[in-house]
């Protein structure tokens, strides 16, 4: 990348690490791994003046679903609804899908890295219940205290008599 060949670059890790591991091993990775941003980003969700917000990425599936996936298990939304809720995307990505098929391929991704694989929820669920005890225990083990839990359970789910 250093050199300016940016696009070769990401296709020798889009074709021998991120296809090797799909979306969902990314997920698993990127929860394994990113304990350091999960803590940043719940520091900011757990002050009521940082409302209103907007999280996003790329596509809005991938970390942004990563990060909707862990707020509403938070918040204590069955997997049902939440992989529901993921599979929306999919239809909000079909204008773009053409151009997204040909940018995954260019780097060597297959094609489930432009659209929203439907277990992709059921299994990103099932690693943080499996691996971690649920998603209370997978915060606490990033450093995102019961207090500030509490708060963005607060500021997320309704729970003000305001509302």
């Amino acid at each position: 990348m250093a050199l300016g060949y940016r696009t070769q670059a990401i296709s020798v890790l889009g074709t021998h690490v991120m296809a090797a591991r799909g979306l969902i091993g990314l997920a698993k990775d990127s929860l394994d791994v990113c304990t350091a941003e999960v803590l940043a980003l719940f520091t900011v969700l757990a002050e009521p003046a940082s409302y209103p917000l907007l999280v996003h990425c790329t596509q809005g599936k991938d970390r942004t679903g990563l990060t909707v996936l862990l707020l509403l298990m938070l918040c204590g939304v069955s997997a049902v609804a939440i992989g529901e809720d993921y599979l929306r995307s999919e239809s909000e990505l079909a204008p773009e899908r053409e151009e997204k098929l040909r940018e995954v391929r260019s780097i060597g991704l297959p094609d489930e890295f432009a659209g929203c694989p439907p277990h992709w929820v059921d299994e990103v669920c099932g690693y943080v219940e499996e691996r971690y005890g649920g998603v209370e225990e997978y915060l606490a083990r990033c450093g995102v205290t019961e207090q500030m839990r509490e708060a963005v359970k607060q500021n997320l789910c309704c729970q003000s008599s305001d509302v």
